[in-house]
């Protein structure tokens, strides 16, 4: 049977009625038709009713059944799979949406900055993980929560309730950056930055800023350090320039004369001496080498070093040296492990009271390690500020420093002279007893005599 296209099925039954109710009316008259008539009414009607119940139960029944097409006949077949082809794009629009929020919100997860969405009223309608921990939030809770009643700082409020339709664009809207503690953890700094978002949302994005925000604290510190090292001996300068201007030189006799040179004299190395460690510090930083590494024997270094420190001393110390038997090299750069081994016999001197003793080691250890040992008999160093030893401008008590000498950079260009060696800076201190300072170098950087000479590690 050649059944009509689909858009004509729906006259079939009417027709094939109308010719039914037309014969009964030819062969039994006016009654026969309205019989005829009545009946196909009555069928077409349960016809119809029946698909409908069968529409009905297929859109109650779950998602899952929407792949099985209702049985249908005539009209309804096509009816039937028209709906379900509907409700299958649907379905699987609906499907690739959610798969497209859920793509996105990995990609949010996986970012390295915390991600706030806020409607309108500034409430919470989503977070990243790191969100939630930077600002000690929890989504199932605080889901349609104001965001501003979980994080109370006013200076948050204040950044919260900016109208971002007012708010400047391109670079000037990058610079309205919010900078607070992290709720959840004391140690983090945070850059709080918000842009519009959907229908009258925002999208508030929080970076961490810790390490930048304490570049800038050492910067800071730094240029003030500096600041206050070159400012003593600026002032004393200019203070006996203005003495010699207005007293005649004639008038003053030769030794205070001889004594206010000796002192700006005094003043003017202790400038040069900060300037020179600067620019010290600042090359080992910058990672450049003016020189080639090399091997080179310790001993004869060694021996030089002992020999100024004696001269450094006046006398004042006993200065010893300890050598093993076998001659040792070395592979590095001569002249700034030179300047690091001296810094640490420098200040052995400086912190170690007349008629103390000064020992310099050299020792190969089991692991094949060089190591360079100062220790001193001087005043020590309590265990609270061997951690900071190495910061530039550390200084345990300024005003002795400052009158020993010292521009408080020394260990800062040591432990930098180290690390450019694959090194390390090791630091023993009692109060009264003593300190001991350990420059240790790597194995592939130690080598005995008798190995051959010309590798490098």
């Amino acid at each position: 049977m050649i059944l009509p296209p689909p858009h004509n099925r729906g006259w079939l039954l009417p027709s094939v009625i109308v010719v039914l109710v037309l014969i009964a009316g030819g062969l039994g008259g006016i009654w026969a038709a309205l019989i005829v008539l009545a009946v196909g009414f009555a069928g077409t009607t349960v016809f119809h009713l029946a698909h409908l119940y069968i529409l009905q139960r297929w859109a109650a029944s779950s998602l899952e059944h929407y792949t099985a097409l209702p049985e249908g006949v005539g009209v309804w077949s096509d009816v039937l799979a028209a709906l379900l082809r509907r409700e299958q794009k649907r379905v699987a629009f609906q499907t690739a949406q959610r798969q497209t929020i859920e793509q996105f919100r990995r990609m949010a997860e996986a970012l390295p900055d915390g991600v706030i969405v806020l409607d309108g009223r500034r409430h919470i309608e989503w977070a990243n993980l790191r969100a939630q921990q930077w600002l000690a939030l929890n989504l199932e809770k605080d889901r349609g929560q104001p965001l501003g009643n979980l994080v109370r700082m006013p200076e948050f409020l204040r950044f919260l309730a900016d109208d971002l339709d007012e708010a400047p664009s391109g670079d000037e809207a990058a610079q309205r950056t919010l900078i607070i503690p992290s709720v959840f953890d004391t140690g983090k700094t945070l850059a709080l930055q918000q842009v519009p978002f959907g229908r009258g949302g925002r999208l508030l994005l929080a970076r961490d800023v810790t390490q930048y925000e304490a570049a800038a604290r050492l910067r800071r510190d730094f240029i003030a350090s500096v600041s206050h090292e070159l400012k003593t001996p600026l002032t004393v300068i200019v203070g006996f320039l203005e003495t010699l201007q207005e007293t005649a030189v004639a008038d003053m006799s030769e030794q205070t004369r001889t004594h206010y040179f000796e002192l700006m004299r005094t003043q003017a190395n202790s400038m040069q001496r900060l300037v020179d460690d600067l620019l010290t510090l600042s090359a080992l930083e910058s990672g450049a080498r003016e020189k080639e590494e090399e091997w080179f024997a310790v001993a004869p270094l060694l021996e030089t070093l002992q020999q100024q420190t004696q001269a450094l001393s006046q006398g004042k110390h006993t200065v010893t040296l300890t050598l093993p038997a076998g001659e040792t090299q070395i592979y590095g750069v001569r002249d700034e492990l030179t300047s690091a081994f001296n810094n640490l016999l420098t200040n052995a001197v400086r912190y170690t009271p007349e008629g103390g003793k000064i020992e310099l080691s050299w020792t190969v250890d089991n692991e094949g390690r060089g190591i360079f040992t100062v220790c001193d008999t001087g005043i020590g160093i309590a265990a609270e500020h061997l951690p900071r030893l190495t910061e530039r401008f550390y200084r345990v008590d300024r005003g002795r420093s400052r009158a020993s000498g010292g521009t408080g950079l020394g260990l800062a260009i040591v432990k930098h002279v180290l690390l450019r060696h694959q090194g390390e800076l090791a630091i023993d201190s009692r109060v009264s007893k003593g300190s001991t300072f350990s420059a240790i170098l790597p194995t592939a950087r130690v080598k005995e005599q008798e190995e051959s000479a010309g590798m490098e590690p």
